[in-house]
């Protein structure tokens, strides 16, 4: 069998290959937010630190546009952006860990100018998928690509036409079943051949099976789950999500107001952010020690032949085998990027972190005193701090869960 990537193992580069003894079923995809806050504290301007509690006390099911579109990890609750973006008015708004577009989709609906960026090439693709503004024209031909990507897919597959597939795809095939995997692979070929400035939805779309039907239990587990899967699952699944897809994407049309600007998105590292000149950025960098997110797309890194360079990720958990070591360069990466973004405020801007604690080792890594200090050598002054105990549900270890918001004097 062939060794794989696994984000979970001693090394994050490589896969281990598929262990014995394995689960049966398939686990639900959840929100932060939905781990139980218990205690809440505020420093600061108390009414806006009433709004950021409220806010960090969102949770439940949200469908609204197209945040139920593509999963992704530990994502903000959709309501909590809502909660935090009417706590801070303003005309432009950017999010340098834009990760799956929560805050932008939410900022476009509030008839924001909105600029994200991320280092992960998956965060951009899902958050292009999810901010697409698009004509009536361009949506239907949107959703007639797609249903033709679909049957062409389906006559490949069932004539056994020869697919051709990259050394990289091929790599992973292990941890497809073989129905699986075929019927990804003439879906991939359909869309990759394809030549419109539609292509990164097409691919979104894709992207949204690429874990959900290998045995990986979820996007963020690389724990082996097998599933049984009838022939014709993966297609019928594509067929599913891009008429859902398009259905949330006319629902984004609507919402939207008139003469809104598109989403700019950009390939960045927040240290090195791919806007300026805002009035408000809302963002919730990764929380040390706690996922290596890009290891996690690895995968969906294989299917679009993406070169991830995980040492460059800001808090990575592998990183943190050398907690201390890893820890002193997540506060160095805190200092840039918050320096990052405060030059590109306007005078009288604000910019809202919301930052968890890790755990290693059993010990809780703080986070609010370092993002604060970062913060005032930047220039920007603390409003509020607000903040929300949270019990892991596996360890029952409390870790505390914070919004804090600066102004730039």
């Amino acid at each position: 069998m062939t060794n794989h990537t696994n984000p979970n193992n001693n090394n994050p580069s490589e896969l281990a290959g598929l262990p014995k003894s394995v689960g049966l079923g398939e686990q639900k995809k959840r929100f932060s937010a939905q781990v139980a806050a218990g205690h809440a504290h505020i420093e600061g301007d108390m009414t806006l630190g009433k709004k950021c509690i409220t806010a960090l006390r969102s949770g439940g099911e949200f469908t609204r546009a197209t945040q139920n579109f593509h999963a992704y990890p530990a994502r903000l609750h959709p309501e909590a952006g809502r909660l935090l973006l009417e706590a801070l008015p303003g005309k432009t708004l950017a999010d340098p860990f834009c990760g799956g577009g929560t805050i932008l989709v939410e900022a476009l609906i509030a008839g924001r100018t909105v600029f994200g960026s991320d280092l992960n090439p998956i965060a951009t693709l899902v958050t292009t998928a999810r901010t697409a503004l698009l004509s009536p024209e361009q949506l239907q031909r949107l959703q007639a690509d797609l249903a033709d990507i679909c049957a062409r897919a389906d006559e490949k597959l069932a004539k056994g036409a020869n697919v051709h597939l990259p050394p990289t795809i091929l790599k992973y095939k292990d941890w497809y079943k073989t129905n699986c995997f075929n019927e990804l692979a003439c879906l991939y070929n359909e869309i990759d051949k394809r030549q419109s400035e539609l292509k990164p939805l097409y691919q979104a779309v894709f992207s949204s099976l690429v874990v959900k039907y290998s045995l990986r239990a979820s996007d963020t587990s690389n724990k082996v789950v097998y599933i049984p899967r009838k022939n014709g699952a993966v297609m019928r699944a594509f067929k599913e999500k891009s008429e859902e897809y398009v259905r949330q994407l006319a629902e984004l049309q609507t919402l939207v107001p008139p003469n809104t600007p598109p989403a700019t998105i950009s390939l960045a590292d927040a240290r090195r952010p791919g806007f300026d000149k805002v009035d408000t950025i809302i963002t919730s960098p990764p929380y040390p020690g706690t996922y290596d997110y890009l290891a996690l797309q690895q995968l969906r890194q294989a299917w679009f032949g993406l070169d991830m360079k995980t040492e460059s990720e800001i808090g990575s958990r592998h990183a943190f085998k050398h907690a201390k070591a890893a820890y002193a360069s997540w506060l160095k990466d805190t200092d840039k990027w918050i320096a990052a973004s405060a030059s590109a405020l306007l005078p009288g801007g604000h910019l809202a972190v919301v930052v968890g604690e890790g755990m290693q080792g059993g010990k809780r890594l703080r986070v609010a005193n370092p993002t604060i200090q970062a913060a005032n050598h930047a220039g920007l002054k603390l409003l509020t701090s607000a903040s929300v105990d949270r019990f892991d549900p596996a360890t029952r270890i409390k870790k505390v869960e914070y919004i804090l918001v600066f102004e730039k004097e």
